[in-house]
């Protein structure tokens, strides 16, 4: 695992993630610089793995287009999975994913049964991205 990699994406993905559970909206300009960043470090640096880095984008796109279409996942959700795939590929982008889907999951059952929230309440998924982004590197580091 690179270092480089896993630095950049955890600080935006952290810097995000507070953005978002602040004022729940992102700038685009944040969006784009991260967006730029995200393509420059995968092309200087990760040559060679472009079937990955495509196989990753198509499902950030897809999310994204998926969250456009239905409502339930903001743009810049879909945004920051594109980069994710950008980064790490299908595989590592969809694991992390996963990751942040079960974790939500787990607060929304926490929410409706603890704190009688509604099945509507908007959560935040930018840091459930972050806390799934940092699983991977866990499970990357301990088991290699």
């Amino acid at each position: 695992m690179d270092i480089g990699k896993a630095v950049w994406t955890g600080m935006i993905l952290l810097t995000g993630s507070i953005m978002d559970l602040r004022k729940q909206k992102l700038p685009y300009v944040f969006l784009l610089a991260c967006a730029l960043g995200s393509i420059v470090l995968a092309a200087v640096k990760y040559q060679g793995e472009w079937l990955q880095t495509a196989g990753g984008v198509l499902l950030g796109g897809s999310i994204l287009l998926f969250g456009k279409w239905s409502g339930c996942i903001g743009m810049a959700d879909g945004i920051f999975i594109t980069m994710l795939g950008i980064l790490y590929g299908a595989a590592g982008s969809g694991e992390q994913v996963l990751y942040a889907v079960f974790l939500t999951a787990l607060a929304a059952v926490w929410l409706i049964t603890v704190r009688g929230a509604e099945a509507k309440t908007r959560v935040p998924f930018l840091p459930f991205l972050t806390a799934g982004f940092v699983i991977y590197m866990l499970r990357f580091i301990v088991c290699g």
